[in-house]
């Protein structure tokens, strides 16, 4: 009964040995395969960060962070004015229209009042499309 085991084990050997040579084949082709298919993607992804790299930055990007920047300036240095005349004031009050004086931020900027009283104020920043770019309330 050994010698019969024996004679199997054997026989399944080469066959053993052809199907790991065959599943070899299969991995090595697989392998190449994913290997084309990532230089190829690397090649595009260089492609793309060159075209990006040579365009620059695009100018209305630059336009509207500058835009937003300068409104969020403004309104900060208006908050600021306005807080500050409250602060000196006897009644503890914000300025009226008259008595303000905007500050150089917000010169050419497009203000817009929602509120606007003794206690309170709220105001919007818009840009050219009237989008709000800022927004400011107290207190």
């Amino acid at each position: 009964m050994c010698s019969t085991a024996r004679r199997r084990g054997a026989a399944a050997l080469p066959l053993l040995a052809l199907l790991c040579a065959c599943q070899d084949q299969q991995a090595r082709t697989q392998n190449a395969e994913l290997e084309r298919r990532v230089t190829a993607l690397e090649a595009r992804v260089q492609r793309l960060e060159q075209r990006g790299a040579e365009a620059g930055p695009s100018p209305a990007g630059a336009a509207a962070v500058t835009a937003r920047a300068s409104a969020q300036n403004c309104a900060a240095e208006l908050s600021r004015a306005l807080e500050g005349f409250r602060r000196v004031s006897l009644e503890q009050r914000y300025p009226t229209e008259r008595e303000l004086n905007l500050p150089p931020a917000c010169v050419g900027e497009r203000l817009s009042w929602e509120k606007r009283t003794a206690q309170a104020y709220a105001f919007t920043v818009r840009g050219t499309g009237g989008e709000v770019l800022a927004r400011q309330s107290g207190p």
